[in-house]
């Protein structure tokens, strides 16, 4: 992509995306984290020794208040600052929980916040200096970003974590971008069978038509997530969509060969 900073690139370094419906789940007296996984997979990732970027989505954090508040294009104006400051508040209460269990589990982690490090116009959100990144990842910590609430040109942005874990990948030069979900992959059939594509071309056009296009979801869901996915593909970044409740699943993603997941594939190289 144009625009991305020289200096960010990392050659070899992994970016692992944790998706928010994974993390999360909506209790009877308000969101929660999932502890036990996050941490279990913290000390999965732990164990490969490899550097490493982490970023999260923000599940039952942040897509309620989304469809509450009629933000699901998301974007919100100036004048409705009030709602971005509120729905911020509660992401730091996951961002906190998330970095505990990360250390729990044996990463070194530090919290990096999105709207430091990425712009929007017109609702498309870029990167801006993502040299603190690449610096944190020479020091052997792991960096963390959250999805969240970034500038706009007249507002405010949600800039999704898929959007921030692929611009991640493509800024760092990553070796791999895996994006763990709570679905086995890239169902054949959404919503009718369990069957998955262990590998999917962009040129799949049929493939793609099946595939669960959320217009209740900010991020875009399923679709949205292999269309950014695809981006890094094309740049000969290994990219999967794995299961992340599989434990080893993650590891076996960086080492080319997951227990469980999609592989997405581009016949665009280097676009």
């Amino acid at each position: 992509m144009s625009g991305i900073p020289h200096s960010a690139s990392a050659p070899g370094c992994a970016v692992v995306k944790l998706g928010g419906s994974l993390i999360t789940s909506e209790g009877p007296g308000g969101p929660d984290v999932n502890r036990a996984l996050l941490t279990a997979r913290a000390r999965e990732l732990a164990a490969s020794g490899r550097p490493l970027v982490l970023v999260h989505g923000t599940g039952a954090y942040g897509k309620p208040p989304a469809r509450r508040y009629g933000y699901l294009d998301g974007r919100l104006p100036r004048g409705r600052a009030g709602v971005v400051a509120e729905v911020a508040r509660d992401l730091a209460r996951l961002e906190l929980e998330v970095v505990d269990c990360l250390e729990a589990g044996g990463l070194k982690p530090l919290r990096l916040p999105a709207i430091q490090l990425f712009r929007a116009s017109a609702g498309c959100a870029s990167p801006l200096d993502l040299g603190p990144v690449r610096e944190l990842l020479a020091r052997g910590v792991t960096p963390v970003i959250g999805g969240n609430f970034v500038l706009d040109c007249d507002g405010f942005a949600v800039c999704s974590s898929d959007i921030i874990a692929v611009e991640l990948a493509l800024a760092l030069g990553a070796a791999s971008l895996v994006l763990a979900t709570r679905a086995h992959g890239v169902y054949r059939e959404h919503g009718r069978g369990e069957a998955i594509h262990g590998l999917l071309s962009e040129s799949d056009g049929d493939a793609l038509r099946k595939i669960d296009a959320a217009g209740q979801d900010v991020s875009g869901g399923m679709l949205a997530k292999i269309s950014h996915g695809f981006r890094a593909a094309r740049h000969g970044i290994a990219t999967y969509v794995v299961d992340g409740r599989v434990a080893g699943n993650l590891n076996g993603a960086l080492d080319g060969s997951p227990l469980q997941g999609t592989r997405l594939l581009s016949d665009r190289a280097g676009g």
